[in-house]
């Protein structure tokens, strides 16, 4: 189980605290401000329910005062009275224009309707329909027309012009007209005044409903069962707010001028969603306060702690080995005595490491430098008896170039004191090319050589001296002759990038060959670096590639009988 740092264990107690503390003041603040922000919300709900009826109020209002101007124009309209004193269609008719534009001039006014003692009534004609009619024969005319100056207004009904349904009240009044009692009816479209309150109300109440003078009730909006529980609460009772045992309120309001009201529910439900934003704003300005304080709190922790985390962060790295970690400090106290031994302690093993390195790598270099050296006597004495033989044929040109050969392979080699390990891969070729140029005219035969390099990869580097002797193999593990001693044949040298951008180096041959058993043998040999100098060729192939990639595994050996020998070196990227 991985273990948590310090600092960890640290911020999450602190974490915890901080949580703990917010859920006490939570509760706390709950407890203190949920019922005053209930009061509040109930008092926003009775607010709207006020305004409701103050909307219908104000409709009913202005339908009252237009009637003033409506008698007026009665009074002094030359239609109405020749139709008064003269009642003709013709003078009907004309009446009944004025009428209609008077109502027009007024959107709520669907209709105006005139009865006089001693003449039939006339109306505005448009927008008339039989329920209207209707309402000119009950008892509620019949009562106006006979109250003096009485007004009044009758139950609220609905009707339907051209497909589209109207909540009407009729308002009826009487007024004393050039020296007759008449009785002016308006029918008022409540239509708007609805709308205008369903919008207003939105979602503050889970039920309302409308009720006239006579208490009916004319429009309601909600569930059924709520607008059945406002009823049953509201009862006969005179209050205006009831609370139900679910905790649900109803409000009434009921005008004292019109009769007209409203009744409205607001369950327990809702008042809660009322008291949500407040509940919300307090979560998250308690959150906040939260936070701030737990990153203050956290800083001024993390400032005391940092250093010794700091420290410890630069321990594990000089455990990994970087002694370059020095801690900077300029402290005085416990931390920076700490910090100054810390410091200490990396210059001493500096010192130890490079005391222990330099004679590491004076050890490392002298042995790649001995096994990149290592020269067969044998080639140097058979060259040199070469140049020996074709002096006393005097054959001049071909001395200087072995001669050129020799010299050029013995300078490459003396580069090494200079602890070259690698060098490009022209370089190389340059020295294999002067090798072949010796071994051809020493032993002769049709030996041919092929390279495959391509011409991109010219200056790449490669570990010194390491085509040569794989070309020795080659030559003389599978192309001499046994019987002439001459070297007759096909070498192809390749160098190329593989799949993961590797430099990779074969040589092959179409030579004799190796045996499956002997070519397993050869695979099996390890390199053992104390018996180095003692072989060449593989063996110092393989000694040089433990020293530069920690193994030779990186070198392949591919040989059938009669078909040739490729070995294959993968110089892996670092």
């Amino acid at each position: 189980m991985r273990k948590k740092s310090f600092q960890s264990q640290l911020s999450m107690s602190i974490l915890r605290s901080g949580i703990l503390s917010f859920s006490i003041a939570i509760l706390l603040s709950f407890l203190v401000f949920y019922p005053i922000l209930r009061n509040r919300a109930m008092k926003e709900a009775e607010n709207t329910n006020t305004a409701v009826l103050q909307q219908l109020e104000n409709t009913l209002s202005i339908a009252e005062s237009y009637m003033e101007t409506i008698a007026v124009a009665v009074e002094q309209n030359s239609n109405i009275k020749n139709y008064f004193q003269d009642t003709t269609m013709k003078n009907k008719t004309a009446a009944s224009v004025t009428l209609n534009n008077l109502s027009s001039y007024m959107g709520m006014i669907r209709g105006i309707v005139v009865s006089s003692e001693d003449a039939p009534i006339i109306d505005s004609m448009a927008n008339f329909t039989k329920e209207d009619y209707r309402l000119l024969e009950t008892e509620f005319f019949g009562r106006m027309k006979n109250a003096s100056f009485g007004r009044a207004f009758s139950q609220v009904y609905q009707i339907s012009v051209a497909y589209n349904n109207y909540y009407t009240v009729a308002y009826a009044r009487n007024f004393y007209l050039n020296n007759r009692w008449c009785t002016i009816v308006i029918f008022i479209n409540l239509n708007n005044v609805i709308n205008d309150i369903h919008d207003f109300v939105g979602s503050d109440m889970d039920a309302y409903y409308l009720f006239d003078s006579s208490g009916q009730i004319f429009y309601s909006a909600g569930e059924e069962k709520d607008i059945q529980e406002a009823v049953n609460l509201a009862g006969d009772s005179g209050g205006k707010r009831w609370e139900s045992d679910y905790g649900d309120i109803v409000f009434s309001d009921k005008s004292t001028v019109s009769g007209y009201g409203v009744v409205s529910l607001v369950k327990y439900t809702s008042i809660f969603s009322l008291l949500l934003p407040y509940s919300v704003g307090l979560f998250f300005a308690m959150l906040g306060f939260l936070l701030l304080t737990l990153y203050f709190t956290s800083k001024n922790v993390n400032a005391m702690i940092n250093p010794v985390i700091e420290l410890s962060r630069h321990m594990l790295r000089a455990a990994e080995g970087d002694l370059n970690c020095k801690v900077s400090t300029a402290r005085q106290d416990e931390i920076g005595q700490l910090e100054s031994s810390f410091n200490k302690m990396l210059d001493d093993l500096k010192r130890d490491m490079e005391v222990i390195g330099e004679k590491e790598a004076r050890e490392q270099r002298i042995k790649f430098s001995l096994l990149v050296s290592q020269i067969d006597p044998h080639f140097i004495y058979n060259t040199i008896n070469s140049i020996n033989y074709l002096a006393r044929k005097e054959r001049y040109e071909d001395i200087v170039q072995v001669n050129s050969a020799l010299i050029a392979i013995l300078r490459d080699r003396l580069r090494v004191n200079d602890i070259q390990i690698t060098d490009t891969i022209a370089n190389e070729m340059r020295v294999v090319n002067q090798y072949l140029t010796i071994e051809k005219f020493m032993y002769g035969g049709n030996l041919s050589t092929e390279w495959e390099v391509e011409r991109n990869l010219m200056e790449e580097q490669i570990p010194k001296n390491m085509i040569q002797p794989l070309v020795e193999n080659s030559l003389f593990h599978g192309l001499v002759d046994e019987e002439t001693g001459e070297l007759n044949g096909i070498i192809r040298i390749g160098i190329q990038r593989d799949a993961d951008e590797n430099l990779v180096l074969y040589v092959e041959d179409n030579g004799v060959g190796m045996e499956e058993e002997k070519l397993h043998q050869i695979r099996r040999e390890q390199f053992v670096p104390e018996e180095r100098g003692s072989q060449i060729g593989l063996a110092n192939i393989r000694g040089r590639l433990y020293y530069l990639y920690g193994n030779e595994n990186c070198l392949e050996i591919e040989s059938s009988p009669g078909k040739g020998t490729r070995i294959t070196i993968t110089f892996a990227n670092k």
